[in-house]
């Protein structure tokens, strides 16, 4: 039985316990399998019967049991790295500060906001707004004052995830379309009703992320070439810098055609997408 035929309910049951949190906390701690008395010495239960009982409701879907101990399946790494990524926990306080970049609409400026575990970059003159969720554990370790280069730097990696195909919640197949902003949000489009964005709709659990077509293009070769022939490395970028509001445009509706517009320097490219984010046409100028 393949894992998306499994119930969810029944996969949550299965965490339920405080205790096969630890097993799994444990087993993640390991430099490698652990035999079922290791194990259960490290977790700290003397009951064998009672142990093997909560480690019964973790094997096969968290906890493989292979021929040299248990350890961790990709799931149960999956639960523990979202605890450690403060997912479930909380574990963050809002922070505020100026972006320190101008806004790519109006040239005014940007503020940089996380809280209950969202980012925003808000316009302080004109109506842009961009926003997204980032676990608190991406932020540990980090100064308050790096947040936004740690918040752009961890976009930027999501972006690249969902562009590849996979959904950034479930690893689910993603599928990719160009479409209009009004067409998309049509009560809340305002002055960007004509503005083409890329939506990654997930075919398996339904999420949904949305970026304009500027960020959705940084990774392609055409536009890497061209800032590295002006010295640039888009890595090192700000990924707000690439936001092309008024660089990006539906060019027709049938058959679908968008673009986007890069600048630097003298220079500028401009990619034409379909509405899969195939690129059909490119030109320098």
């Amino acid at each position: 039985m393949s894992r998306d035929s499994d119930d969810p309910a029944e996969a949550f049951s299965a965490l339920s316990d405080p205790k096969r949190v630890t097993i799994l906390r444990t087993l993640w701690k390991a430099d490698g399998p652990m035999g079922f008395s290791e194990l259960r010495e490290a977790v700290g239960m003397r009951d064998s019967g009672q142990f093997n009982y909560h480690l019964g409701k973790l094997r096969d879907r968290f906890v493989v049991d292979g021929d040299e101990g248990y350890q961790l399946s990709v799931a149960g790494r999956r639960v523990v790295g979202a605890l450690l990524s403060g997912a479930y926990t909380g574990d963050e306080s809002a922070v505020s500060s100026p972006l320190g970049q101008p806004c790519p609409s109006c040239g005014g400026e940007v503020t940089f906001r996380y809280e209950d575990d969202r980012v925003w970059f808000d316009c302080e003159d004109c109506e842009l707004t961009a926003t997204n969720t980032i676990p608190p554990g991406a932020f540990a370790g980090y100064d308050t004052a790096t947040y936004p280069e740690v918040a752009q730097r961890y976009l930027r990696t999501r972006i690249q995830h969902l562009s590849s195909g996979f959904c950034t919640t479930c690893e689910g197949r993603v599928r990719i379309s160009v479409r209009r902003v009004g067409d998309i949000w049509p009560e809340e489009a305002g002055s960007l009703d004509d503005l083409p964005f890329v939506v990654y709709d997930c075919e398996r659990c339904g999420d949904r992320a949305t970026t304009d077509l500027g960020l959705a293009l940084i990774d392609r070769s055409a536009v890497i070439a061209f800032y590295h022939d002006h010295g640039v490395d888009v890595r090192e970028r700000p990924l707000w810098s690439f936001v092309s509001l008024h660089d990006s445009a539906v060019d027709s509706a049938d058959p679908f055609r968008a673009s986007a517009t890069f600048r630097e320097g003298d220079g500028a490219l401009t990619l034409t997408v379909d509405d899969e984010l195939t690129v059909r046409g490119v030109e320098h100028y």
